[in-house]
């Protein structure tokens, strides 16, 4: 027995139960008292699936984050961080740079910091290494877990493993759904014209999908936000001012949201009802705006706890690298 199969008897998520085990404060006392109910009755033991883990005082975890502007991947370093601590495993915690460096140098460098720190393993966040050959990525000599990064095409399931969003097809999705709506003048923020990371693909998408509804005059109202909620707050409002026949914003992340929804307030338009808004990401905030956001929601909790069942496993031998692509959620809210 596991912790998703605990998770299916209590009708929880795995990441409720992994909550419950590591005593998160944000559970309530409810859950945590019928989840620790459901382990008792079937006598579940979580220590007992670390028996096949190597002695964790001769494991180190590297984790690397691309992108420390972005509070998802923040919380998902974080989580992982908390799962390897309680494994008893040294971890190496590493904020990279953004995308603007060269991917081949950039990849140098990580090789070269696994090698001098001696990593049994890592996991990345974020980033772009789609133009690396096989025989490059084979460069960082361990176990290697790349989540939400884009990777070469096929990608080489023996070399390292991948976590991925379906972010192309939901993005295209995301800009569907307001064209089906009947919307015409849509505004898009982006993160940059620059960023190829999936935030960057999700912009691909969206140019995409308005081609394919033969809206490309659209295409001239991208707007670069670069994750930072003044500039999101500032071009929206600059936007809505120049075009006050905008009646949506698709935004490519949650976290510039509230100011996008503070613009249009600003703009004397309401949100939801004179400008739609629908975003992508599922962070915690979107539900607690006015009105809530329409959004495509990441399986965080899923994929979290893939990521640390996968990287436990590989550790200790017992499965191979595997590439998993998670479905993003569409979650209606009040803003579209």
């Amino acid at each position: 027995m596991n912790i998703r199969d605990i998770a299916r008897l209590a009708k929880v998520t795995p990441g409720t139960v992994s909550k419950v085990l590591n005593n998160y404060p944000e559970i309530s006392e409810a859950t945590r008292q019928h989840v620790m109910k459901v382990i008792a009755a079937n006598q579940y033991d979580p220590s007992a699936n670390r028996s096949g883990r190597p002695a964790p005082a001769n494991i180190r975890v590297g984790i690397f984050l691309e992108s420390v502007f972005n509070p998802l991947y923040a919380y998902m370093e974080h989580i992982v961080s908390r799962h390897v601590y309680n494994a008893g495993y040294t971890i190496f915690s590493f904020h990279d740079n953004f995308y603007q460096q060269d991917k081949w140098e950039k990849y140098q460098e990580l090789a070269a910091y696994t090698s001098a720190n001696k990593l049994s393993a890592l996991v990345y966040i974020g980033g772009n290494f789609s133009r690396l050959t096989g025989e490059q990525m084979d460069l960082l000599g361990c176990p290697a877990i790349f989540v939400n990064t884009v990777l070469p095409m096929p990608a080489e399931s023996g070399r390292y493993s991948s976590v991925q969003v379906n972010h192309y097809d939901a993005a295209f999705a995301q800009m569907r759904y307001l064209l089906d709506q009947g919307h015409k003048k849509i505004c898009t923020v982006i993160s940059s014209d620059i960023d190829n990371s999936v935030y960057g693909l999700r912009a691909e998408a969206y140019r995409a999908a308005l081609r394919q509804y033969g809206l490309e005059e659209n295409l001239e109202y991208f707007l670069q936000s670069d994750y930072d909620q003044h500039k999101a707050y500032c071009t929206v409002s600059r936007h809505l001012r120049d075009h006050p026949d905008t009646t949506a914003v698709c935004s490519v992340a949650d976290q510039i949201v509230p100011p996008i929804l503070r613009a249009i307030h600003d703009a004397g338009k309401e949100p939801g009802k004179d400008v739609a808004v629908i975003s992508f990401d599922g962070g915690e905030g979107a539900e607690y705006c006015i009105p809530s956001v329409t959004t495509f929601e990441q399986p965080r909790e899923d994929m979290l706890e893939f990521i640390s069942d996968l990287l436990f496993d590989l550790l200790s031998g017992k499965r191979k690298h595997q590439h998993v692509i998670f479905q993003a959620k569409f979650i209606k809210g009040g803003s579209c």
